[in-house]
């Protein structure tokens, strides 16, 4: 994935990525054209749509051919830009944003936008499809009366087996509970005067921040960086503090 706000991503950062080769990887894939009117091209592409879904989310970058080495193997990384043609960008837009909505259960909210500056007039454009990772996983197609479910590795995109689309229901499922669990537990926590410091008075007001991606596939936040922890999670309204860390992990105070 282009680590970039999806709004600031610019023609500069697509021509980065082909002049520097970068390699597809499990959250950034290169196409060479949008999928056709046929039926297979569009089962291929809410395939790789709902495989990005279902893992960490990515870029997918339609109008860039991927490099074939001397056997023909195809690299997995940028050969050259080949700017799409015979349909405008919002044209493109609308037909990918359709085809999603259409094909793939639950439904899935992407960000499609053209990038222009292609081609020897200047007026090509490649598109880029970034599709965050789900809350509401596993998406299955559904097009055409399929009923398929996939997820991405380094490899690329992978059908699920049973037991892995009983998993992924299941951890779905789990995770309001867990939240919920979480939550309760911090509550009774500070209604016994449980905190990390002591509070001065008997009124309470809770504000709490959860990090959901622990919940959904057990990432941790990085305690390395001193710095940027205060930075983060500086004090509301405090004009001066200490912080430390503690078995639950670090505070500011």
């Amino acid at each position: 994935m282009i680590q970039k706000n999806f709004d600031d991503i610019t023609k500069a950062d697509i021509d980065f990525l082909v002049v520097n080769k970068i390699s597809e990887i499990k959250t950034l894939e290169y196409k060479g054209k949008l999928p056709s009117s046929q039926d297979s091209d569009k089962k291929e592409f809410l395939a790789d749509i709902s495989s990005f879904a279902n893992a960490s989310g990515g870029d997918l970058i339609y109008g860039i051919k991927e490099a074939i080495d001397a056997n023909g193997k195809k690299t997995g990384q940028p050969g050259t830009v080949a700017p799409l043609q015979g349909i405008t960008a919002d044209e493109a837009k609308l037909q990918i944003e359709n085809l999603i909505r259409t094909g793939i259960e639950p439904r899935i909210t992407v960000h499609v936008k053209g990038i222009a500056g292609y081609g020897t007039d200047g007026n090509g454009f490649v598109i880029l499809v970034r599709i965050p990772q789900s809350f509401a996983l596993p998406h299955m197609v559904t097009f055409k009366n399929t009923s398929r479910f996939y997820c991405r590795n380094s490899a690329g995109k992978y059908q699920l087996d049973v037991q892995e689309i009983r998993n992924a229901f299941l951890a779905t499922d789990s995770q309001a509970e867990r939240v919920r669990s979480f939550l309760q537990n911090r509550l009774a926590k500070i209604m016994a005067d449980e905190t990390p410091v002591p509070l001065s008075t008997e009124h309470r007001l809770v504000l709490h921040i959860l990090p959901l991606y622990p919940f959904l596939n057990h990432q941790r936040l990085q305690l390395s960086s001193n710095r940027n922890l205060t930075l983060d999670f500086r004090p509301i309204g405090a004009s001066g503090w200490d912080h430390r860390y503690n078995l639950d992990g670090f505070y500011n105070l």
